[in-house]
């Protein structure tokens, strides 16, 4: 499974597994049978090749909502603020659990699905090859050049400072309603893709660090982190969502917070008996 999870888009053939992992073909047969069967590999009928399947993001939904409770609770407690986590499923981001409340009354709500297409997902991009982040960019249609130089600049300081700071604007509070209303698969459809793009048009991406000046108040949404698994890839996100006016310092605080926890659920990750 780590090797198929490496590489989640690749199809590999039953040789390839077999020698990457060096065990016989047999062997190889019989678990990748057993995979299938409970649906965490996917058979190819017409090339006989092995891929990812769905059946490892349900199988993981119980498992986060356990492991990484106490994170949350004491994000949100040390934030007060409420705090959730998010988990990457094909192509989009579920959040899979959440902590606390928000003053402000505004809430993110367990099981939504916000699609994999530019601009949300930074956290999940920000660390991915050039192409990667192009094909995402895309998927909202064709961008202006002056939000592809906007998104390029703050993928490049999410990378720098490790985490993202999403702008409460009246366009988050009406496509956050949005997504709530709409039941999605995680497919980028027309809706999703024109919603995105819309978005993108009529809002500022994200806040870098040079736009939070110290003597203003900024309207922050959430603030999130990425979370690594064993292989580097972006698997999770924790987030803090504030939905407030914050300083600087705020912002600056609640940032260390939320990559603190972020560090705490990687470790659990790596010694997930610890």
């Amino acid at each position: 499974m780590r090797l198929l999870g490496s590489q989640p888009t690749r199809a590999f053939s039953l040789a390839d597994i077999t020698r990457e992992l060096g065990i016989s073909r047999a062997t190889g047969h019989a678990i990748l049978t057993t995979l299938s069967a409970h649906h965490w590999v996917v058979r190819d009928v017409d090339t006989a090749a092995y891929s990812w399947g769905p059946g490892i993001a349900a199988l993981a939904k119980p498992a986060g909502d356990r492991v990484f409770r106490g994170v949350l609770q004491q994000l949100a407690e040390s934030s007060a603020a409420q705090a959730f986590l998010a988990r990457r499923e094909d192509k989009a981001i579920v959040v899979t659990d959440t902590a606390g409340e928000s003053s402000s009354g505004m809430r993110i709500d367990r099981g939504l699905r916000m699609p994999l297409v530019a601009p949300f997902g930074r956290d999940y991009l920000a660390w991915s090859p050039a192409p990667a982040q192009r094909a995402w960019l895309q998927g909202m249609g064709r961008p202006s050049t002056a939000l592809s130089r906007r998104i390029t600049s703050v993928l490049s300081e999410i990378r720098h400072r490790g985490y993202t700071v999403e702008r409460l604007s009246r366009e988050y509070r009406q496509v956050h309603a949005a997504l709530r209303a709409l039941r999605g698969d995680g497919e980028p459809d027309a809706i999703t893709a024109h919603l995105a793009r819309a978005f993108a048009d009529l809002t500022v991406i994200d806040v870098l660090d040079a736009e939070l000046t110290e003597n203003s108040a900024h309207s922050i949404a959430t603030i999130s982190a990425p979370i690594f698994d064993d292989d580097g890839v972006v698997a999770m996100s924790v987030s803090v969502a504030p939905f407030t006016d914050l300083t600087a310092s705020d912002v600056t605080r609640l940032s260390e917070q939320v990559c603190a926890a972020a560090r705490r659920i990687e470790a659990q990750i790596a010694s997930p008996t610890s």
